[in-house]
C-alpha cells in the first residue's frame, strides 16, 4: 500500500537518489570515450581491408588479429558499462520502492550498488586492456617503421 510521505521524506529519498546519478554520469562518460574508441578501432579494421596496397598480406593479418582483439576488449567494457546503469537505475527505483511502499529493500539495494560497482570497475579493466593493446600496436609500428 502506497503510504503518505511528508514532503521533507520525499525530498530526503530524493536526496538519496541523486548518489547513483554521479555513477550514471560517470557510467555515460565512459560510454561516450568507449564507443568513440569502438569508431576508430572500426575505421582502423576498414582500412585494412580495403587498403591492401599499402602492407603485405601477412602484416595485415596480423594487424587485423590485434586489431579485433582490441574491438573484443572494447565491446566488453561497453557491455558492462551498459549493465551497470541499468543496474544503478534500478537501484534509484528500488530506493523509492522501499521508502513508497515499506519494503525492506535495503538489503537489495546495497547489492544492487556493489553489482554496479563490480560492473564499472570490470568495464574500466576492459578499457585498460584495450588501452594497454592499442599502445603496443603503436610501439610496434615505431619499432618497424622507424627503427626506434
Amino acid at each position: 500500500m502506497l503510504k503518505d510521505l511528508p514532503v521533507d521524506e520525499i525530498t530526503r529519498v530524493i536526496g538519496l537518489a541523486t548518489a547513483p546519478a554521479f555513477l550514471l554520469g560517470a557510467v555515460a562518460g565512459l560510454l561516450s570515450l568507449l564507443v568513440g574508441r569502438l569508431t576508430r578501432t572500426a575505421d582502423l579494421v576498414r582500412t585494412l581491408l580495403t587498403d591492401r596496397d599499402e602492407v603485405s598480406a601477412a602484416e595485415r593479418t596480423k594487424l587485423l588479429r590485434r586489431t579485433l582483439r582490441r574491438v573484443d576488449h572494447t565491446r566488453w567494457a561497453v557491455t558492462l558499462c551498459g549493465l551497470s546503469g541499468i543496474v544503478t537505475g534500478w537501484m534509484v527505483v528500488l530506493t523509492f520502492i522501499d521508502v513508497l511502499f515499506s519494503f525492506q529493500n535495503s538489503q537489495a539495494i546495497a547489492a544492487a550498488f556493489i553489482l554496479a560497482m563490480i560492473l564499472f570497475t570490470t568495464a574500466l579493466a576492459f578499457m585498460l586492456l584495450e588501452i594497454r593493446l592499442s599502445v603496443t600496436d603503436l610501439v610496434c609500428v615505431r619499432k618497424s617503421h622507424l627503427g626506434m
